[in-house]
């Protein structure tokens, strides 16, 4: 079963939206149908019987509601019957009062397609394969995806909903039970009541060691590096650091640490034992996990600002001696022009004007900035000092593990001179470490390894074993243990084959059509081939008819202008998300009111005093308690949840697009600049956060997340709809920072495609397997470079990358992060690689051919921009870093309660993972 039909799996009534398409894939009913049909039953029952045999074939299950039957539907089954159409009414009214009459129907369609409710036997199969899922996965909802197509996929006849829902709750429920039991092995009774005892006693300003540890960074300094270097001692001599948890997932610990994030004292003892077990081991353990990669990241970001520094130094050094060479070279032709002056005194006057320039001229800027880093800096030695106590490890004779290893010697030893003998450096910093003078020596040396190291996490040749993102790879996918176990497992739940060549297969027969295509559309004049590019005509917008034109003008008049909380209170009466947002049904006014105001005061840029202004029946006590509230709950999402189905029932939004595509992109919002993870926006020169938002076609947004500006924002589209469970897409537009080769292979792999709006003319070319044949008019644009032969060697292990993005066991922000550009030379990447740039060729020989499915890339995308600038609308002014107390979940609730008018959707995504929030700054 394909992607785009899988969104039909296990449910109970029949789509009112069906496309003509969808009715001839599902609904089409063969020779043989037609006469099964007729030798069973009456005329009477035909029609019915043939909607029943359809419902079964797109659903897996039977038909239990009756409320949707579209006449299109009708009328196309009786057609091939050779029937008159009955009246929809007519359905209802044979169900509604012959119970018996549908269970025969049923029976009968059940039988014919061969299919089989699930035995006991295989139900407990079901359940085992449901335990194995839900070890990563915390959300039911999706693993009652899983489990319809579980059930699918064995020929077995789905069950209703809450059958299914039992199941995976049950399954849910027994991992739970497992991980208690796990925790208790390892964490003993008396030891966790040491550790309740240890968190809760109080620190010298009064404030206990769980709020101490519930605080967030605020700011890149050596004070708040020192900070995080002290909760991770703290956390080392409780013994966090020993515990061997690796039978848990990452993704159910991140899930219980959230729960206790927000915890006060006593609340945590008003919980049952089992579940102070799980909150407390969980939150210390990815506590611990969390600390330690902000230590690497705020390290790497006070490495680059080091660079940066430098950089610019010898730039402002390089203006200054631009303008000495032209006064130099004025001063030379007016000696040379001056017939008194004799060779010999012009040549003493030349070797005055040499000695102005200094002794050293560097070859580029790069070597001015290295020797401009080895001038005294009070930063490099601190923080190197800082992070020499981390138990870093290493691949082989990694460059950077064995300089932090020699440094910790000469800091024991207080040394500021390096020793002489040879240092394993790049040959970059070789002359700069070989230099006599033994202290520039020593900072070179310094800031060689500061340098190494932050590549060397990166591309994850360094690592800590008490850290998420920076472990090292075989813990951080699933293991090569697990994986060799049940890999079988993940094949079928990706729906990959573990031959190669039946995934690649059909993609090289694409990419062969697809340049046949490419080549007929350029002998038809409809693409241009210039200077090694392919170049298109611009879309001609298409017209609006006079009838649409008419009804918006009557729309927009009959609305006029609205505040937005008169939208609010609109939307509220039709969804009641006020009521998920209380958790339960408001009984007075200030009860409605109160969820309004802490959602205005998280969603704009409005203050809780401003907000009172506004509300006088609430206090500004009421406005930060509820903003206090909803940012560290579920609420959000849960009201979020019920504002999108309301969208999506609106027959209106089934005219902006299929309901299978979505568009990705970010969006910079002005933060404080006490905010540690903020970056300069290039554009406004200001510090600010990005916004990566996933836009559905029919509007509503189903996903966010805060990021970090100037990272590719690949991983972030992978993981926004991977972790969104509302939608099943098919196709995401994106930008070109939200693609990459090897994220398109990620993707395709998923399920799904990225379709990037590429910028770069060199990633507009196509290439394709180096035996394939190329119509001789776009050889200029075809590179024929591909080695399908990497990804054949590679396939299994980079099924295991996917499998582990898929299973959550880690993020597709840090698994794109571990195998991007830093990767290369990686067998896993350049798999990857291979496979995205046939991908990419595929999607491109598409784009470039059909002017429709580019207007529908253009289209989402451009939804996307509308997206934002309604949301720059509503929150103007930056983000206060007082509205982000606690970590980076909260970022996301901040960023992203903003109400989306015309959707009216308060939409926050609150994932559970941090590093979705934050691929460079946990």
């Amino acid at each position: 079963m394909g992607q785009w039909s899988e969104r039909f799996l296990g449910i109970s009534h029949i789509p009112g939206d069906l496309s003509a398409f969808e009715l001839g894939e599902f609904f089409h009913l063969s020779n043989a149908d037609v006469v099964a049909i007729k030798k069973a039953f009456r005329t009477r029952f035909r029609v019915a019987a043939g909607i029943q045999l359809g419902f079964i074939r797109m659903s897996g299950g039977t038909l239990t509601s009756f409320r949707t039957i579209p006449r299109e539907l009708v009328k196309f089954i009786a057609d091939q019957l050779g029937e008159a159409p009955p009246a929809v009414t007519s359905f209802r009214a044979l169900y509604n009062t012959r119970e018996r009459t549908r269970i025969e129907h049923q029976v009968w369609a059940v039988e014919y397609l061969n299919l089989k409710s699930h035995t006991d036997r295989q139900e407990r199969m079901l359940l085992a394969a449901m335990r194995d899922a839900s070890r990563g996965i915390g959300n039911v909802d999706r693993l009652v995806t899983m489990a319809g197509q579980w059930l699918h996929d064995r020929n077995l006849l789905i069950p209703s909903h809450s059958t299914l829902r039992d199941i995976c709750v049950r399954a849910s429920n027994d991992t739970e039970q497992e991980i208690y039991v796990a925790i208790c092995k390892e964490v003993p009774e008396e030891r966790r009541q040491s550790w309740i005892d240890a968190v809760f006693s109080h620190r010298k300003n009064g404030k206990t060691h769980l709020q101490w540890l519930q605080q967030a960074p605020r700011r890149r300094s050596q004070k708040n590096l020192k900070v995080m270097f002290e909760k991770v001692e703290y956390l080392k001599e409780l013994g966090v650091a020993e515990l061997k948890l690796e039978s848990i997932p990452i993704e159910r610990l991140r899930d219980f640490a959230l729960s206790m994030q927000h915890r006060s004292p006593s609340q945590f003892k008003r919980l049952a034992p089992v579940t102070q077990a799980l909150l407390l081991v969980s939150f210390l353990k990815v506590t611990l996990y969390q600390a330690t990669d902000t230590i690497i990241q705020l390290s790497g970001k006070m490495t680059s600002d080091v660079v940066s520094s430098a950089t610019q130094k010898v730039k402002k050094s390089e203006a200054k001696t631009l303008l000495t060479y032209r006064q130099a070279l004025s001063s030379i032709f007016e000696f040379n022009n001056d017939d008194s002056m004799s060779a010999e005194e012009l040549r003493k006057k030349i070797r005055e004007i040499q000695n102005m320039f200094g002794a050293t001229l560097f070859p580029s800027l790069a070597s001015a900035v290295r020797a401009q880093l080895t001038e005294s800096n009070p930063k490099v030695r601190p923080l190197l000092r800082s992070l020499s106590t981390l138990k870093v490890e290493g691949v082989g004779n990694e460059r950077a593990v064995e300089g932090l290893r020699i440094l910790r010697g000469l800091y024991d030893k207080e040394t500021t001179e390096l020793p002489a003998g040879k240092f394993n450096c790049s040959k970059q910093w070789q002359a700069l470490v070989d230099d006599d003078d033994r202290k520039r020596a020593m900072r070179a040396f310094e800031v060689a390894t500061l340098v190494e190291l932050r590549k060397a996490f990166r591309r994850g040749s360094a690592w800590v074993d008490h850290s998420d993102t920076y472990r090292d790879r075989d813990n951080l996918l699933i293991s090569s243990e697990k994986w060799e176990k049940q890999k079988a497992r993940h094949y079928n739940q990706l729906r990959l084959s573990r031959d190669p060549d039946e995934f690649l297969g059909p993609m090289i027969e694409e990419a062969r059509l697809g340049l046949k295509a490419v080549a007929e559309a350029e002998a038809a004049g409809e693409i241009h081939i210039r200077e090694r590019d392919i170049g298109l005509d611009a879309l001609e917008a298409e017209p609006v008819p006079p009838e649409i034109a008419a009804v918006n003008s009557l729309l927009e008049e009959e609305i006029g202008k609205i505040q937005l909380p008169e939208l609010m209170l609109d939307v509220d009466s039709k969804t009641h998300f006020s009521t998920e947002l209380a958790g339960r049904r408001p009984r007075t006014d200030l009860d409605v009111l109160k969820p309004y105001g802490g959602l205005l005061g998280l969603g704009t840029d409005i203050t809780a005093i401003g907000v009172a202004l506004m509300i006088p029946e609430l206090s500004v006590g009421d406005i930060s308690s509820w903003m206090k509230e909803l940012e560290h709950d579920a609420a959000i999402e849960r009201a979020n949840k019920v504002v999108l189905e309301f969208i999506r029932s609106l027959p209106i939004t089934k005219l902006w697009g299929d309901g299978k595509s979505a568009s990705a992109d970010m969006m910079a919002l002005a933060a404080s600049h006490h905010l540690w993870c903020q970056r300069k926006d290039p554009r406004t020169k200001v510090p600010a956060i990005g916004m990566y938002s996933h836009v559905h076609d029919q509007s509503p947004i189903i996903h966010n997340m805060p990021i970090v500006l100037g990272e590719r924002q690949a991983g972030a589209a992978i993981e926004g709809v991977l972790r969104q469970t509302e939608i099943e897409l098919e196709r995401l537009g994106v930008d070109t920072h939200g693609y990459t080769d090897f994220a398109m292979a990620v993707a395709r792999a998923l399920g799904f495609d990225l379709c990037p709006r590429l910028r770069n003319l060199r990633e507009r070319r196509l290439i394709v397997p180096k035996d394939m044949d190329v119509p001789e008019n776009i050889k200029i644009v075809v590179d024929r470079t591909l080695n399908l032969d990497v990804v054949r060697d590679q396939w299994d292990e980079f099924v295991r990358v996917v499998a582990s993005i898929s299973n959550g066991t880690v993020s597709a922000v840090t698994a794109l992060q571990r195998f991007g550009s830093v990767a290369q030379g990686d067998p896993i990447y350049n798999a990857g690689r291979t496979l995205g740039r046939l991908c990419r060729t595929n999607y491109l020989s598409i784009f470039f051919t059909d002017p429709l499915f580019r207007r529908e890339i253009y289209r989402v995308l451009n939804r996307g921009e509308s997206v934002h600038t309604l949301q720059h609308a509503i929150h103007l002014n930056s983000i206060r870093h007082r509205k982000l107390p606690r970590r980076g979940d909260n970022l996301k609730v901040e960023l992203s309660g903003i109400v989306q008018p015309g959707g009216s959707d308060e939409e926050v995504a609150f994932h559970r993972n941090p590093d979705r929030c934050d691929p460079e700054a946990r």
